[in-house]
């Protein structure tokens, strides 16, 4: 693969990872002047006693940052409503501080809050025309509104980056909006706070964060910078991810895990986000509002074995990320044997090739549709590879 003679490396994070260091939270508020602090989560979190974990620091550390509130309805996806009704809360409230606590949808649904709060918008919708705004520098301003994420998965990485996917409910798709200020201006990745997630949802979420090592390594404007950070974190994935499955108190699996989210993210967003999987889980996540881990997980591989020639540019840093014998150079059974040991994890970690959703013929059709169509889309697969791959992916109805 060429490498680009430029590339630009941005982040605005401040990423501070151990057990226990949820415990800063109360401290990295001050230190950016917040006193009246928004927790954005969801009800299971909250049940679970995962958000109390955090909030109770605050509590402790008396007469700093105080949590006024607590808006706990993001659902499954992050829906534009919730973001809409969420931004509202926060100005209701008058509240100047952001506690993120929660997944993919958490964040994806704080980081719309957060655009709407700083570029003083109510309606998410409006913002992004045509299901999408790509606000890159100089576009993209400061947003001013002090935010802490603490992720609960070690998936998607959202705590840093500067994307947010959120779904349009009435039209049943998933927008996409980039903007450099979005993500937290801290990132706390405490692994203490993954340690009672279900092994489904562990294996999904980690299907997601080797999805997005693969393909910010398969795209076209991938650099030496970010191909380090893919190839290091699939290779702690295939380590981490059985164990943290069989066993969710490893304490060291779960820590690993969420560092190689966010170095996944990392390699993902700062190579260019060429990414034909995550088109197509968009897709099917909104079509049939299907998990967007559990989609990631079963598209990636699916797509390495129907649409194989994509990754011939990129088949040398498959073959260092997946350990694949050096005497091997033929890049197709490169892409074949890394395809076989993704498979392989997902035997380990008891994870199906196929969606639970048999579709007809009719119901293939509209999610080829649906994919060709989405607004992620960035690169036209030919129709006869998307169907195949369709028709992989789903059992017959």
């Amino acid at each position: 693969m060429g490498i680009p003679s430029y590339f630009i490396w941005e982040y605005h994070s401040i990423v501070e990872c151990g057990a226990g260091c949820r415990t800063f939270a109360p401290q990295r508020f001050m230190e950016m002047g917040s006193k009246r602090i928004g927790v954005i989560t969801d009800k299971g979190l909250v049940e679970a006693g995962v958000v109390s974990q955090v909030t109770d620091m605050f509590l402790i550390q008396s007469g700093g940052p105080q949590i006024i509130g607590v808006y706990d309805k993001v659902q499954q996806d992050a829906t534009m409503n919730i973001v809409n009704d969420c931004a509202r809360w926060f100005r209701e409230n008058a509240l100047d501080g952001m506690l993120v606590i929660g997944g993919g949808s958490v964040m994806d649904t704080a980081k719309g809050v957060k655009f709407l709060l700083g570029t003083q918008g109510s309606d998410i919708r409006k913002a992004l025309p045509n299901n999408g705004a790509l606000m890159f520098r100089p576009w993209g301003k400061p947003l001013n509104f002090p935010s802490v994420f603490i992720p609960t998965t070690a998936g998607t990485g959202s705590e840093v980056s500067n994307v947010a996917v959120m779904l349009n409910e009435e039209e049943q798709v998933k927008a996409n909006l980039i903007h450099p200020y979005i993500m937290g201006e801290v990132a706390l990745l405490d692994p203490e706070l993954t340690l009672s997630l279900p092994p489904k949802l562990t294996a999904a979420t980690g299907l997601d964060a080797l999805g997005h090592a693969i393909e910010g390594m398969s795209s076209n404007q991938a650099n030496t910078m970010s191909q380090a950070l893919n190839c290091r974190s699939i290779k702690i994935i295939l380590k981490n991810l059985p164990k943290a499955v069989q066993n969710g108190k490893d304490l060291a699996a779960r820590m690993e895990m969420l560092a190689a989210s966010n170095m996944a993210i990392m390699g993902f967003s700062m190579g260019a986000m060429l990414a034909p999987g995550h088109n197509i889980a968009h897709a099917v996540g909104a079509k049939l509002r299907i998990p967007h881990g559990e989609a990631v997980g079963i598209v990636v591989p699916a797509l390495m074995k129907h649409f194989p020639q994509y990754y011939v540019p990129c088949a040398e840093y498959l073959a260092d990320a997946f350990s694949v014998d050096p005497s091997i150079t033929n890049p197709m059974e490169i892409i074949a044997l890394a395809r076989e040991r993704i498979l392989q994890l997902m035997n380990d970690i008891n994870f199906s090739l196929q969606f639970q959703v048999p579709l007809d013929e009719q119901g293939r059709k509209d999610i080829v549709l649906a994919i060709q169509t989405d607004p992620s889309v960035q690169m036209a697969i030919p129709e006869p590879i998307l169907m195949s791959l369709v028709k992989d992916c789903f059992p017959e109805k």
